[in-house]
């Protein structure tokens, strides 16, 4: 047998060993969970060998093209990218937490066995793929340990590492350029990122949120494969900030009351809660074996700017986090910037990134009609449908809100039938009263610890309600009220700055003076 054959009957092995403890395994699931932890293995060492499509396509029985590998390569090799605990793993640790049993360990030196023959794949375990494989296997052991399941010891690779197969990688200046390219790119960012997290906040974070991989390659039949001296040139895309998975600490009633204490949206608070409520009795339906309809959890937020779409987006996110429907629940922000390239077949590639990062959660995408502007737009367009398959390929890991003016949105949704079949919840956002307006504010002053005189909050709901009475398309609603507290807060920090001395109240009180110069001396 080949070494590529011996790799196929490791794989059969570990699959035979997980089917006998979960008869219902996702076959798909545990090859996107070995294809991703391969990927990842190989993308430490910066370089490409022809055995890596080889071994994929002895295991996958898919032949791939060298763009795809590297691309998948350079996605999976940042070191700060973690692989999410499968789904089949948890459910036998479970088992043998519930049943004393011991399956846990029989599939990790199974999967151990797996994955060290595939890092060897090219005849070498070098420095970089021994601690990305111990990095793998030491977060299933943790997980085990976790649930109080005693599954040995994480394995110590150290005695295995060998010299760097140099003759088995392809030996070129561009390629080897790029993967460094893509590594510092992801450097930089995760240090702008940091830095920027590091300005709002009094101390650092103790820890980082991890980044999740679930990668599924989908091999290109119509295309030649390509030679092996050609080098993937993925084009830089923004990276996007992903919050940390919904807190456990969060319960649906905490979340619902948070929902409850927003000003206004009463008509979108309602149509969380029946959709919650929907979720809850479709659940307990499908519990006794009944029939039940079939849900999209996606969604439409339909409004003008700064009434609150990313602030429920992100509660809904956590929601269904705690309903079970998505595994993390974290929300991911991006629009039409960070999914179209500037030319065609990497458009797709960018758009994936950003998705693999929304994978467990939900993917909120802003201004999402601008993504079907033009009639002649392929980009968009490209975008679009890489955003359709990623929604039907991944229906229990990923949710989509697409937001944006009311209009628009409906155009957008009906410009495509992928979107109108997909997307049939609309949640109408109204912009808010001067009443509203003026709660938000106070909100802003009792959350950052100033106080509202009353002629100056007289004055401020007389603005806010002229505001109102004459609101576009552009009116700025939450963003409005945001705009004056913050010119009223340094208004007042150039009022009081020249005295001597300070009182409490004259640190926190936002007087009528405050106010007036916020608004421009009571124009406008």
């Amino acid at each position: 047998m080949s070494k590529h054959a011996d790799l196929k009957s490791e794989y059969d092995g570990l699959r035979s060993c997980i089917s006998e403890q979960c008869p219902n395994l996702d076959s798909d699931a545990l090859m996107a969970y070995f294809t991703a932890a391969a990927l990842k293995i190989w993308g430490s060492n910066l370089l490409y060998s022809p055995d890596y499509i080889e071994a994929l396509s002895a295991v996958t029985g898919t032949d791939y093209t060298v763009e795809q590998v590297m691309t998948a390569m350079g996605c999976c090799g940042d070191p700060e990218r973690r692989l999410r605990v499968p789904q089949f793993f948890q459910q036998i640790v479970e088992k043998d937490a519930r049943e004393g049993t011991g399956h846990s360990a029989e599939v990790l030196a199974k999967l151990n066995s797996l994955l060290a023959a595939t890092a060897m794949i090219n005849g070498d375990f070098t420095v970089e793929e021994a601690s990305t494989l111990s990095s793998i296997l030491s977060d299933l052991f943790l997980y085990a340990a976790t649930a109080g399941v005693k599954a040995s010891e994480p394995p110590n690779y150290q005695d295995r590492i060998t010299e760097k197969n140099e003759g088995s990688y392809l030996q070129n200046d561009e390629l080897l350029k790029s993967a460094r390219e893509i590594k510092r790119r992801a450097q930089e960012e995760r240090e702008k990122a940091a830095a920027e997290k590091q300005k709002g906040s009094d101390k650092p974070e103790d820890t980082a949120p991890s980044l999740n991989i679930t990668i599924k390659l989908t091999a290109d039949e119509s295309s030649a494969k390509a030679p092996d001296t050609q080098a993937a040139q993925p084009e830089e895309t923004p990276i996007v900030t992903r919050p940390k998975p919904a807190d456990q600490g969060e319960t649906m009633e905490s979340l619902l009351a948070e929902l409850d204490s927003l000003v206004g949206l009463e008509n979108v608070k309602q149509d969380v809660h029946s959709l919650m409520n929907f979720i809850k009795v479709t659940k307990i339906r499908e519990k006794r074996g009944m029939k039940v309809p079939t849900i999209s959890y996606h969604l439409v937020f339909t409004g003008n700017p700064g009434t609150g779409k990313t602030t429920v987006a992100r509660l809904v996110a956590k929601l269904y986090y705690h309903m079970g429907i998505l595994p993390q629940g974290q929300l991911v922000e991006t629009d039409r910037s960070a999914l179209v390239a500037g030319y065609l077949g990497q458009t797709a590639i960018k758009t994936q990134k950003v998705i693999q990062q929304a994978m467990g959660g939900v993917l909120f995408i802003d201004e999402a009609y601008s993504l079907a502007g033009e009639t002649d737009d392929s980009y968009g367009k490209e975008a679009i449908e890489t955003l359709l398959k990623a929604m039907e390929d991944h229906r229990d890991e990923l949710v989509v809100i697409v937001a944006g003016y009311t209009d628009l949105m409906h155009k957008f949704i009906d410009s495509n039938p992928g979107l109108s079949s997909r997307f049939s919840k609309y949640f109408e956002y109204p912009d808010y009263t001067g009443d509203e307006l003026l709660a938000i504010f106070e909100g802003f002053c009792q959350k950052n610890g100033y106080s509202l005189e009353e002629d100056a909050k007289t004055l401020l709901k007389e603005r806010f309600e002229a505001l109102y009475a004459v609101r576009d398309e552009h009116f700025g609603n939450a963003r409005a009220a945001r705009n004056i507290f913050e010119k009223a807060i340094n208004a007042q920090a150039d009022r009081i700055a020249s005295q001597s001395d300070f009182t409490d109240e004259d640190l926190e009180n936002l007087t009528l003076e405050d106010i007036t110069a916020a608004m421009g001396g009571g124009a406008s």
